[in-house]
């Protein structure tokens, strides 16, 4: 009885696959397309879509050296906004994929902040989760653009 338990105990702790997890601290710079409706007086509606270049802190993490594309909008109202949102992909190193959903908020013409949720990705990312903090600051640049310098930090699990 005792050798069927031991067994049946290895079998169940050798089958259990055991979940990667890790931080990251990645940052980089990019460029928004962005599409503007202006009311006057700091008040107006803005949508954009682009791309940046991200390196972590740390060489071994699943973002360093990887690419986002990110959809969002947000609203200004008097200059300010507190409805920032939207998606990214981020294009993995190893040629996956991972998804975020992002909100923030700020101050238009200067940068925000907010947080963000890691909601799936590909291959072996595929059940990847985890959160995390974003922050950027506003870059001078071509018209028409949104240009900044993007901090990310989180913590995941696949």
């Amino acid at each position: 009885m005792k050798k069927i338990i031991i067994s049946l105990m290895f079998t169940i702790i050798s089958t259990v696959a055991f979940a990667n997890s890790g931080k990251f601290n990645a940052s980089g710079m990019g460029s928004w397309e962005m599409n503007i409706m202006n009311a006057g007086n700091g008040n107006m509606a803005i949508t954009y879509d682009g791309n940046a270049g991200l390196a972590d802190k740390d060489p071994n993490s699943i973002f360093d050296k990887s690419t986002m594309n990110c959809v969002g909008g947000l609203t200004l109202v008097g200059g300010k906004f507190e409805d920032e949102t939207g998606m990214c992909t981020f294009y993995l190193a190893d040629g996956e994929k991972v998804f975020i959903n992002y909100k923030g908020k700020g101050t238009g013409g200067q940068g925000g902040s907010g947080t963000f949720l890691i909601v799936g990705g590909t291959g072996k990312y595929e059940k990847i989760s985890g959160t995390g903090f974003s922050s950027r600051q506003n870059l001078k640049g071509k018209t028409g653009f949104a240009h900044s310098m993007n901090q990310m930090s989180g913590e995941y699990t696949y």
